[in-house]
């Protein structure tokens, strides 16, 4: 018998890093760890009492495993959870029996929170057979110039075709290296633990980046609020991605970038504006690839789609609308990460040129 008291498996308990909790026979919520409060959204206080429904993302999973347990039985699987703030995770759990001197007290569930990599092998596929898809038609083309030049050497058909084959074997360079840099940041992603982000101090660094690295264009950064969002590691990709296709993909001579945000109390708008072509209508679902179809015949568009799925992960929005008088917005909605406001950290109207 263990020599541990009470006291020590409670501890234990609350000490884990993995969400657990502990129902009574009636499947009500006797006790929650601090991993579980996090996962879930509520307070250990809200949540002691409520039925194992107030959880419930699937009614017929929920069904299952109270049956499993009725019958004394251990029960493992998928499932998805509804939060306090009505988003949807999901994970693998396992549930089970507590019994003690043969009878059954009670029982404890344990989740594996699985909704990041959900969403993100969902992207890596598509980046895999986007790259898959370009490259063997890219590559065909390819063959075929190589064909004709060898086919009239000193030919000035032939010397076009292999400027032609050159143009083509440096896009599918590039688009490799695009695609490869996405899934290498796509991997890095299961390791990134969202947590607290100083939006005015990662607007701030994006944007003086992005002014390095396009000197020709004019970047303007204008009061920011000084709050915290809910973000992890990849938000400065998310971010360099939105600046570099508010310049490179601008017709003006000097692509005009102006940042902003707007607190709205529960969430933060960031907005993006240039003064280029702007996005039709129709195209506005298209450029995020927000279709796998879209995104294998649209392949530029490839950083607005990691844009799309990492503001997702975070339970955010981007979307475009178009510019006053010219040009597009694209707004990024953000939750905060808390109700504090660190007003040390907000940033005044700057322009760098």
């Amino acid at each position: 018998m263990s020599s541990l008291s009470p006291p020590v498996y409670v501890e234990a308990l609350h000490s884990a890093d993995t969400p657990m909790l502990i129902f009574d026979l009636n499947f009500l919520v006797r006790d929650v760890n601090r991993a579980g409060q996090s996962f879930t959204g509520y307070t250990r206080d809200e949540l002691v009492g409520e039925p194992v429904s107030v959880l419930a993302g699937d009614d017929d999973v929920v069904d299952e495993i109270v049956e499993t347990l009725i019958r004394g039985e251990p029960w493992q699987g998928e499932f998805g959870l509804q939060t306090k703030f009505g988003t949807r995770v999901y994970g693998r759990g396992s549930t089970a029996p507590i019994i003690v001197g043969g009878k059954t007290k009670g029982y404890v569930a344990v989740f594996v929170d699985t909704t990041k990599q959900r969403r993100y092998a969902s992207t890596s596929r598509v980046l895999s057979r986007l790259l898959r898809h370009d490259l063997r038609n890219e590559l065909n083309l390819l063959y075929g110039y190589v064909d004709q030049a060898a086919a009239q050497t000193d030919d000035p058909d032939a010397l076009d075709a292999l400027e032609r084959a050159r143009e083509q074997v440096m896009q599918v360079v590039g688009r490799s290296d695009r695609v490869r840099k996405l899934r290498e940041l796509l991997e890095q992603s299961y390791d990134a633990e969202s947590s607290p982000v100083r939006l005015a101090e990662a607007l701030e660094e994006r944007v003086t980046a992005a002014q390095r690295r396009f000197p020709d264009a004019e970047f303007s950064l204008d009061h920011v609020p000084g709050v915290r969002v809910y973000a992890d590691d990849l938000l400065p990709a998310a971010l360099d991605a939105l600046l570099e296709n508010a310049v490179v993909h601008n017709d003006k001579e000097v692509p005009r970038v102006t940042v902003d945000a707007v607190d709205r109390q529960t969430d933060v708008l960031i907005r993006i504006c240039d003064n280029g072509p702007g996005v039709p209508p129709a195209q506005r679902d298209l450029i995020f690839g927000r279709e796998d179809e879209d995104v294998v015949h649209h392949g530029t568009g490839l950083g607005l789609f990691l844009v799309d799925n990492i503001v997702d992960n975070y339970d955010g929005a981007v979307w475009v609308e178009d510019n006053d008088p010219e040009g597009a917005v694209f707004a990024v909605r953000l939750q905060h990460a808390s109700d504090a406001v660190v007003e040390q950290d907000a940033v005044e109207p700057s322009v760098e040129d």
